[in-house]
């Protein structure tokens, strides 16, 4: 299991909290590492947006939307300027 795998499992979770969360391990995946930067940018403009799907996706995840959202921005940001050295 990778870290974002650990960050987003939960062995105790009910089978509907453990898909809205691996949609957010997708939109995340997708933010970092898709190869079509079109989607890329989209992802990325999922979690800045912060909008209502994102928070629908948050809560039925049972994560706190804005916790999500700025630990995701940050761990994208760092992937950016890792990127650049």
């Amino acid at each position: 299991m990778n870290a974002t795998e650990e960050s987003w499992s939960n062995i105790h979770a009910a089978p509907e909290q453990m898909l809205w969360s691996a949609v957010l391990e997708t939109a995340l995946s997708n933010a970092l590492t898709h190869r079509d930067p079109e989607e890329k940018r989209r992802a990325i403009k999922w979690f800045e947006e912060g909008g209502q799907h994102f928070k629908m996706v948050c809560d039925l995840a049972n994560y706190e939307p804005s916790f999500v959202q700025k630990r995701v921005l940050d761990l994208i940001e760092t992937t950016h300027a890792n990127s650049l050295n």
